[in-house]
């Protein structure tokens, strides 16, 4: 599957707000968000104008043949600076299960070569079973998963390297 990272704009903000709607109605599973009354979820657009205007902050559509098929918005992690962290990643559900996932990870990955982390909620079953078997896969097993805080809300992290992960994939 051939799969592309394309760098966002300014002008991409409408788009990544959109197509945000549709990552918080996925999250919504796990956190019981409600919907506003205009029928969308209430965020703080600052999450996402921060990828545009903060240093460290590098926002990605994920395109599979010309189509959008989601996003990764990877940036330096702010409580360690010697962490990359994925601090969004959201794929279509058309595009699922068909390796894109990983392959957008790859890609990630070669353009931000360092110690890395993913975050999930546990709750999120599915998610935590795609990061742990990609990650897994990449690294030949060489990441380590803990549990954590991360602004009031349990998370498990897996923490790794792009190194690792980069020389057992190729």
């Amino acid at each position: 599957m051939s799969v592309e990272l394309k760098p966002m704009t300014l002008a991409d903000v409408p788009v990544l707000t959109n197509l945000f709607q549709l990552y918080l109605y996925d999250m919504s599973k796990y956190m019981h968000w409600p919907v506003s009354a205009a029928g969308g979820f209430e965020f703080d657009e600052n999450i996402v104008l921060a990828y545009f205007h903060e240093a460290g902050h590098h926002p990605y559509f994920i395109m599979q043949a010309g189509e959008i098929a989601g996003f990764a918005l990877v940036r330096q992690y702010p409580y360690d600076a010697t962490l990359i962290d994925m601090g969004q990643f959201f794929v279509l559900g058309k595009f699922t299960r068909l390796g894109l996932g990983q392959e957008a990870l790859k890609e990630c990955l070669k353009l931000h070569p360092g110690d890395w982390q993913v975050r999930v909620l546990p709750k999120n079953t599915g998610a935590l079973a795609f990061w742990t078997k990609t990650i897994s896969e990449l690294t030949n097993a060489t990441h380590r998963t803990c549990s954590g805080d991360y602004q009031g809300t349990e998370m498990t992290f897996l923490h790794f390297s792009s190194q690792n992960a980069l020389a057992s994939s190729t």
